[in-house]
This record gives structure tokens, sequence and C-alpha cells, in this order.
């Protein structure tokens, strides 16, 4: 009888992946490969030799990582874009699952579980957990998956890095916590907080690997052509990514974006101060100095929970990236498995923090264009409605951070 179960689970799965890869497959020429493109292109670009960061092709958009990620993605490169990009689609949902399974792992619900639950209680609490984070993320991971986007994959160097930390395993920690800065360079902000905890190997470590990953390229491309692409991969992300209208623009949901419109006369018309753009900019980057150094400091009267840090720094990496677009919150997985299963633990018996993440599911999941139209989800962008979501989380770890520790009852 189990063996049938596994059968039918597996099949189930089977199908709904085959209809989620063909439905992909049927989009993306239409999109034009979206972001895939792009990294399919920077690869090619690395196989014959050429300037990855120069536009030979208005066509396509500027490639703005590190030429460590085009030199990983050149395996991809050398198949036609369609096989490439089915590939990678297939790649992104294996990580996706493995997303959320190292997200439970470095949270330690399973082991927390298996000690305190009995048997049929243990086995419906992850089915709650899985199904409630996947229900609150199908936004999230659904925009990364349909743009071939590397969002999860940053995400999974960065657990797998820091599960390996907690092992006290730094070396391999800090090689994968240097590739996924080399992905998106959000995760840095892992660094000053491991400092803070002294684990100072694991952050040499790092630092070594990010000159190992940074120079790997140049056994493919030269010595010369690798300085080449060095040189001008921080300009392109200045040029590209950190002008004035990518922080203005309402589909960026970063903290910074949160200010700008709110704050300064940017002409949005939903200001309450009347700051200049400089100054709402600086407003919001003081906010995210503000929120960051409340992960730093020890909480009061009881000892540091590594867990909620984690929670909070990865409910950062969007907030905290200039070019805050959705896809970027899929990062928000790691506080939702820890909040949903401090909820499912406690059976549902904090009321604050339950409405903190249902208010926080219904600000982003449920504001999607295919639940409220078009209309609504710009006017939801406008407000900063993801952002707001992701604050809510936010609010409801450092509630869990510093509250006090509740009186034993005798």
């Amino acid at each position: 009888m189990m063996n049938g179960k596994k059968w039918l689970i597996g099949l189930l799965i089977a199908a709904v992946f085959a209809v989620l890869l063909v439905r992909y497959l049927d989009r993306v020429p239409k999109r034009h490969y979206c972001d895939f493109r792009v990294y399919h292109h920077a690869a090619q670009n690395v196989l014959a030799g050429n300037d990855i960061y120069y536009r030979d092709t208005m066509a396509i958009t500027p490639f703005k990582y590190s030429p460590f990620f085009a030199f990983f993605f050149c395996p991809l490169g050398v198949l036609p874009i369609k096989a490439a990009a089915a590939v990678y689609f297939t790649l992104n949902v294996l990580m996706a699952v493995l997303l959320f399974r190292l997200s439970v792992d470095i949270m330690g619900v399973s082991d927390r579980w298996r000690a305190a639950l009995p048997g049929p209680s243990q086995s419906r609490a992850p089915l709650l957990l899985y199904g409630l984070c996947a229900l609150f993320m199908s936004r999230f991971v659904l925009l990364v998956w349909d743009s071939g986007q590397v969002t999860i994959l940053m995400g999974v160097l960065v657990l797998a890095a820091l599960i390996l930390l907690e092992k006290k395993k730094e070396l391999p920690a800090g090689a994968f916590l240097a590739a996924a800065i080399l992905v998106k360079y959000t995760p840095a902000i892992f660094i000053p907080y491991l400092l803070i905890r002294r684990q100072f190997k694991a952050v040499g470590w790092t630092l070594a690997f990010l000159v190992f990953w940074l120079m790997l390229p140049a056994l493919a491309v030269g010595f010369h052509k690798e300085l080449s692409y060095l040189s001008s991969w921080i300009p392109s992300i200045i040029e590209t990514s950190l002008d004035r209208w990518s922080y203005m623009d309402t589909k960026n949901q970063s903290l910074f974006s949160f200010a700008i419109r709110f704050f300064s006369e940017c002409g949005y018309a939903i200001n309450i101060l009347h700051l200049t753009f400089d100054q709402g900019k600086m407003l919001g980057y003081g906010l995210a100095a503000f929120l960051y150094s409340l992960v730093l400091f020890p909480p009061f009267g009881k000892a540091r929970d590594p867990r909620i840090d984690y929670a909070l720094l990865f409910a950062f990496l969007p907030l905290f990236n200039p070019n805050g677009w959705l896809l970027n919150f899929v990062s928000l997985a790691v506080p939702y498995v820890f909040l949903v299963a401090y909820l499912i633990d406690i059976k549902g018996k904090d009321w604050f923090i339950a409405a903190c993440v249902g208010i926080a599911f219904a600000s982003t999941t449920l504001m999607a264009q295919d639940i409220v139209g078009n209309a609504r989800q710009n006017q939801g962008e406008l407000f900063s409605n993801v952002t707001i979501g992701a604050l809510l989380l936010v609010t409801a770890l450092l509630t869990l951070k510093f509250r006090r520790p509740r009186p034993l009852v005798t």
C-alpha cells in the first residue's frame, strides 16, 4: 500500500512538472526568454572570448553580473537557447524544492518536531508547513521560474553556507557564501553579522574564495581578458542598476524606493514629506542601517537565537537590494518557514505574529495580477505593498527576538 502511494505521488509530481515545463516553453519564446536570455548570451560571449559587458545588441538587456557568474553558465551557453532554457527551468524547479528543504533544516524545524510531536502530529505538521509556505511564496517562485532568474540559486547557496557553518565547516561555508555573493551581491550583508558572532574563519574563507572565484574564468579567457572583465563589472552595475529611474520605478519594492516614493517629491503625489530625491534615498539607507543594527544587537535578557537572525537577514536580501524587483522576494521563504513553524508549534496562539504573517500574505501574494488584475497590482506596487508585507514579517521576527521570555506557568 505504501509503495502504491509513493508511485501515485511520484506520478502526480511528474505530471505537474510536465505541465509547468510545457507552459514555460510556450511562454518563454514569446517573452524573448526574459532574464535567462541575458545569462545565455553572456555565457556564449565567454566561450567566444568576447566582452561580456559590451552591449552588442539592443534586444538584450546589459549583463551586470560578475565574470564568475558568466563562467558558471558556460555549460548552458553550448546549447541552443530553448534547450538551455528548458534545462535551467528544470534546475530552478529542483532548487526551489531545495530552498524550502534547506530553510526547514537551518531553522531546526524537523529535529524539534521529531522530539516534541507524537507520530500522527509529526507527519501532519510538515505537510502543513510546506503547504502554507508554498502557498505564501507561490507568486515569487513562479516569477523566478518564468523569468529564468537566479534568485533561488542565490538563496540555496547562502543556506548551504549557513548549514555548513553550523556544522563548523568554515572552508566550504566560505566557498558557498562567496559564490552566492558573486551571483547577487546582496548576500554580503551576512559578513558583518558573522564578524559580530566572531566567525572569523568563515569570513576569511569567504574573502579568499571571492578572489579565487573571480580569477577562475581566467582559465577559459586568459588573465588579461579576466582583468578587463573585472574592470568593467562594477561600472556596469552603477550605470545600469543604480540610476535614478531604477530607484523610482514602482515595480522596485526595495526599502529605498519605498522611502523615495513616500517621503520625497518624485512625481507620484503620494509623498507625506517634501524631501528631495537624494534626501529620500538617504532616508531609505538610514532605515536599512537601523534595521540591520537590530540584527547585530543581541536581545536583552536572553541568548541570541541565530535562526531569527538568519530569517531577518533573508528578509533584508530583497529589501536592501537597490533593485528590489518582485522576484527577489523569493528570499522571504526563510522567514515564512520560521514564522509558520512557530505558529504551528504554539497552535496559532500568538495573535500578533499570526496577524503579521496573514497580512503579509495578503499584501504580497494575493496582490498578484492574476488575482486582482493589472490595474490593482500596479496601484499596490505604487504604494509598496510588497515592501510593507516584507516589513510585517520583519516586525514579527523582531518581536520574537526582543520579546521578554514568558514566565513559566506553574
